[in-house]
């Protein structure tokens, strides 16, 4: 005789058909973001490792408190290891449905999946059977940015002035293949240094895409909602709610002025002012290594600052149409690294016979990279 159905047996089958729901939506809306961002072009890293809930249980050890390397208030991050990898996966503190968040953590899955870069971090997997999607992503040892800078670790050892010029050059790479790889160019909006992240040897990888959006160069009809981090975000977009790859120069000026100075772009400084407006004054004064780090004056030449903080206030212009392009930033950082040798640096006494003739190689890489698209 049949056994007959009890209630555990149809509360688990309720949460199964609920997983198979969930599977089928965010797939969907996955795939449609993907053929979207790249209009048909297998661009993208390749496979995509996809894990059930069972699988991130299993890999965090039940979401072990121990394993918790970091939070927001989106989300938990745990480190885990699949497939004997070590990975880092970030589980959504919300377990009810919210359509933001939802989209915010495909679209991040989207650009992860199309974009290939060695400056942009990579995804590893995804678990799409939770009504918010779970993504797992590379390990950098070294953490965020935002940690070395103003965090804990920041207290107890100050990251060296080369890796910050070093730092900056990655980023600034990964956002101008962003900006270029593809047909129309996707447009990060949430850079900061806490969407900076560091490997064992303090090259940077670029990440939290969630905010990106894929835009038609020269449509100014477009209107967006403002995201982004406080202080970092470019004053004309939120006046004008329009969206262009000006808006990721603004923030990766002021992400410049964070690597110079290590104030907080999100705290206002004197008079209630912000960052960008106290350095940009200082600038026009004849004052600003009043700013600088002094671990940064320790090692770096006053005309290598100078340079780096005339790049940083260009990028911070009030109009966009000012800004250079990222492009155009990324030769200029290689230009400051061939002549001080930021790399090998010493008190402002760098060997500058080292690494010459990087600043040309820096166009071709470009080259390279955008041909990968």
């Amino acid at each position: 005789m049949d056994q007959a159905p009890t209630k555990d047996n149809n509360k688990r089958k309720v949460t199964l058909d609920s997983r198979e729901a969930y599977f089928i939506q965010n797939g969907g809306v996955l795939l449609e973001k993907q053929i979207a961002l790249s209009q048909g072009r297998n661009v993208g890293p390749g496979e995509l490792k996809l894990l059930s809930l069972k699988d991130i249980m299993k890999a965090t050890n039940n979401l072990d408190p121990n394993l918790l390397v970091g939070s927001s208030a989106q989300r938990n991050v745990y480190k885990a290891t699949v497939d004997d990898r070590v990975v880092v996966v970030g589980v959504p503190l919300q377990l009810e449905p919210n359509p933001k968040l939802i989209d915010r953590n495909l679209n991040e899955a989207s650009i992860a999946m199309v974009m290939n870069h060695d400056n942009l971090i990579k995804l590893y997997g995804c678990c799409l059977d939770t009504c918010i999607p779970i993504l797992v992503y590379e390990m950098l040892p070294k953490g965020v940015l935002s940690q070395h800078l103003h965090g804990d670790i920041a207290s107890s050892k100050c990251i060296k002035w080369a890796d910050r010029l070093r730092v900056a050059t990655d980023a600034a790479y990964a956002l101008s293949y962003m900006h270029n790889a593809l047909r129309k160019p996707v447009v990060h909006r949430g850079v900061s240094s806490a969407s900076v992240l560091l490997d064992s040897s303090f090259h940077a990888k670029l990440g939290n895409f969630g905010y990106a959006v894929s835009i038609t160069p020269g449509d100014t009809s477009e209107r967006w909602s403002v995201e982004g981090t406080l202080g970092y975000v470019d004053p004309e977009y939120i006046e004008t709610r329009v969206v262009t790859d000006k808006c990721d120069v603004y923030s990766f000026g002021v992400l410049l002025l964070d690597l110079l100075t290590r104030s907080s772009p999100k705290r206002m400084l004197r008079g209630g002012r912000d960052l960008v407006d106290v350095f940009v004054s200082a600038m026009e004064k004849n004052c600003m290594m009043k700013m600088i780090d002094r671990e940064v004056l320790k090692q770096a030449s006053r005309d290598e600052i100078q340079q780096v903080a005339q790049i940083a206030v260009k990028c911070v212009a009030k109009k966009g149409a000012e800004r250079p392009s990222m492009t155009e930033v990324v030769v200029q950082l290689w230009k400051i690294r061939d002549t001080y040798d930021g790399l090998g640096n010493n008190g402002g006494q760098g060997n500058h016979g080292r690494g010459r003739g990087r600043g040309n190689r820096a166009q071709q890489q470009l080259g390279d990279a955008y041909g990968q698209a």
